[in-house]
């Protein structure tokens, strides 16, 4: 079977697509990523090498500024109608066409795409051939879902198409992180969520701290948040603590001057004590932590939680608050809403073992979870194609 993923071109969104592409292509089956060409570098290294990507569609800096043009609203900090612009209406606009142009030319089975994505249900309707969502973490919050389906209803009737209902939803959040309220109208399959990591571990060259026996403390404020001044501020407060400190770098930083000063001046204050990476898988470095402080970006909590380790959260935008309060809830996370806060945040979760313990227990529900592997029979067993799929195929030929 080819299975198709369709996802918006940044790393948040397809890195937890990886564990359920891996499992399809060892399963044997044809597995493709549609994603925006100007991804494919940032991201191929992270895609099992079989993945095929599909080069389609624009950017987040393009599809959010046109985003921006046509409400007048500030990207990072949208309301729900922005977002739902930004998603279901300008993405689809700027990319629908390349998008369903390549698909059509890879001729999938069936797609797979994350809850952010409008195109590839809009792609599954062209091509008369089912599709499922897969989660990324805690679901939308029901407001969200339901703008990004608003504007992307518009793009349906335009293109003479009528949506078509997901035919189940992979769910890898684990019920402590949910929202109790959550409810959907489509199958749910549980699925493992897996913290990144690439099919091969990347070298980490990282000098030893200079007195090992302190807690280490992973910092990572993700790949769109990395800004150096915050990075700086978030690291400065860690070290004040009185422990070791990694802090990774994010992808590529929008200051990368600004990015080499901040290391310069957390080597000065604290030159035993830190040592700052470039862009390495989240598991990798969960294996060196006792303690995680971060933006509160999806992969980073639950890929977190699956390793047992608690957190302290900043959020700085998204929908990072909305993960960083259900962290919280959980009683596995502290939240704060300053660097001044997070020197005695982290010195109390160290201190208070209720925070690891929380922690363990909801990766000991996350290891109950089904496994991608499973996952992915069940969805592919007997996957045939529609009838109007075998329609569109017979018109081609």
């Amino acid at each position: 079977m080819k299975l198709l993923f369709s996802a918006t071109p940044a790393f948040g969104h397809i890195l937890p697509l990886v564990p359920l592409m891996q499992a399809a292509v060892g399963a044997g089956h044809a597995v493709g990523l549609l994603s925006s060409a100007g991804f494919r570098g940032e991201v191929g290294a992270e895609l099992p090498p079989e993945v095929e990507f599909l080069d389609a569609g624009v950017m987040p800096g393009e599809f959010s500024e046109e985003a921006a043009r046509r409400t007048g609203a500030d990207v990072f900090r949208p309301t729900p109608s922005t977002i739902g612009e930004i998603f279901g209406g300008a993405r689809v606009d700027l990319g629908i066409e390349d998008s369903i142009g390549r698909a059509t030319d890879w001729a999938p089975d069936l797609i797979v795409a994350e809850p952010f994505d409008a195109v590839g249900p809009i792609v599954a309707a062209r091509l008369g051939i089912g599709w499922h969502q897969a989660g990324i973490g805690p679901a939308l919050p029901a407001v969200i879902a339901e703008e990004i389906g608003r504007a992307a209803s518009a793009r349906y009737a335009r293109l003479g198409l009528r949506p078509v209902a997901a035919a189940g939803y992979l769910d890898p959040c684990p019920p402590q992180l949910q929202d109790p309220g959550w409810s959907t109208g489509t199958p749910v399959r549980a699925v493992r969520p897996e913290a990144h990591r690439r099919p091969k571990d990347v070298a980490l060259d990282l000098p030893g701290f200079g007195e090992p026996d302190r807690p280490t403390v992973l910092v990572t404020l993700g790949t769109i948040f990395s800004d150096p001044d915050t990075l700086s501020a978030t690291v400065a407060a860690v070290a004040d603590a009185g422990v070791n400190v990694i802090a990774t770098l994010g992808s590529s930083l929008r200051h990368p001057t600004a990015s080499q000063a901040s290391q310069e001046e957390a080597a000065r204050a604290h030159s035993d004590r830190v040592r700052y990476v470039p862009f390495v898988p989240l598991a990798q470095l969960l294996e060196k932590a006792d303690l995680v402080v971060g933006a509160g970006g999806v992969g980073t909590v639950v890929g977190t939680l699956a390793h047992g380790l608690p957190m302290v959260l900043w959020p700085q935008g998204a929908d990072q608050p909305i993960n960083a309060a259900r962290a919280a809830a959980s009683g596995a996370s502290v939240t704060v809403d300053s660097a001044a806060g997070i020197s005695s945040a982290v010195a109390d979760v160290l201190k208070n073992d209720a925070y690891r313990g929380r922690a363990q227990d909801i990766a000991a529900e996350i290891a109950r979870r089904p496994e991608p592997a499973t996952v992915i029979a069940e969805i592919t067993e007997g996957g045939e194609r529609t009838e109007s799929a075998e329609r569109a195929e017979s018109a081609r030929q």
